[in-house]
Order: structure tokens, then sequence, then C-alpha cells
């Protein structure tokens, strides 16, 4: 038997629709496989993303945790260093503390050598001296003579070159086989004498 399509419309509608059918259902099957696929990969990718970024967050943790540590030797180091450099402080103030009162010793320092010159050349012969204070304020002298003149030259001749000078005590006393003058002079505001300064 033969069949005659007198409709051919219709059969074209069933086999158009077939086709929508099977590829609708490739679409539903692409869809339905391939969206879960999507986003497992794209889970995938997250993961891996998000590894990466926590090893390198991880290498960075490691890497400030070294350099914290050496941030802290430097840091003892410092602390070691600035004990070092106020313990040079110190003693460059202790030094400087030295040295000021050195150099005041050394300003304030009096030559004695001249005095004892004065006292010296002042002297006349048959003068001899038992004690001699120097200092840099006053002076005392104690000696003895034979003779009391030489005790007024010795005064006269001392006045030269102090201007504050003062009998202190004159006395006679006798030893075993001699009689003898002894005296005691206080002098202060030491000068030097007329003929050296025009010298």
């Amino acid at each position: 038997m033969i069949k005659i399509n007198l409709n051919p419309e219709k059969v074209k509608k069933k086999l158009e629709r077939r086709k929508i059918g099977i590829e609708f259902l490739k679409t539903k099957t692409v869809l339905y496989i391939g969206i879960p696929v999507i986003l497992i990969a794209g889970e995938l990718l997250y993961l891996t993303y998000l590894n990466v970024t926590v090893s390198k967050l991880q290498e960075k943790k490691q890497r400030l945790a070294e350099e914290r540590a050496r941030y802290k030797d430097i840091e003892q180091e410092i602390r070691r260093l600035k004990k070092k450099v106020a313990e040079a402080e110190k003693l460059k103030e202790e030094t400087k503390l030295k040295m000021a009162i050195f150099e005041k010793l050394s300003s304030e320092k009096t030559d004695f050598i001249p005095m004892i010159t004065s006292i010296a050349t002042s002297m006349p012969d048959g003068i001899w001296l038992s004690r001699l204070e120097i200092t840099r304020s006053r002076s005392n002298l104690s000696g003895f003579t034979f003779n009391p003149r030489f005790i007024s030259e010795f005064y006269n001749n001392l006045s030269k070159y102090y201007t504050d000078l003062k009998f202190k005590s004159t006395a006679r006393e006798a030893g075993k086989n001699v009689s003898y003058y002894s005296f005691s002079f206080n002098m202060g505001k030491w000068q030097v004498a007329e003929k050296e300064k025009k010298e």
C-alpha cells in the first residue's frame, strides 16, 4: 500500500517538532552537565586562587617573622649602643670636668718660686730660717739670728714684696752656750717689687 500524504505540512511540523525536541534535549543536556562543570571548574579555580593567596600570605608571614626577629636583634644592638653612648657621654663629661678643674687649678696656681726668691734675696747674712709656710694668700716664717738689727733689716727688705707684713713674735732666747733672737712674721698680699717690675 502506498501512502500518499495529502497534507505535507503536518509531516513537516512533526519533523520540525522532533528536530526541536532533540535540539532542545541537547541544549538541556548541555545546560544540566555544562553548568555544574562550569561551577566545579570555577570552584577549582577559586580554590587554586585561595591556595596561592594563602601560600603567599604564609610566605609573607614567615618573612615578617624573620624581619621581626632581625628587628629584635637590631633593637638589642641599638640598646647596647645607646648604653655605650651614655657611658661615653658620662666619661666625656667626667673628662671635661677634670679638664676644667685642671685648668682652674693651673690658672689659680701661684708660682711660689718668685715668693721664695724674694724671701731668699731679702734675707741678710746672719739670719737662719727654721720654718717657712707659703700659701696663695698668706705666708708665715720663723727663724733666729744673733743680732736683732738683722731682724729689722729682713723686715724692711720683705716689705718691698709684701704689703701686709706683721711681726708675730720676737724673743730673746738662750741656748747652752749662746743666746739668740727668735722671730716670726705673718705675711700677706705678695707683690712684685718695683725694681723687678721695671726690668
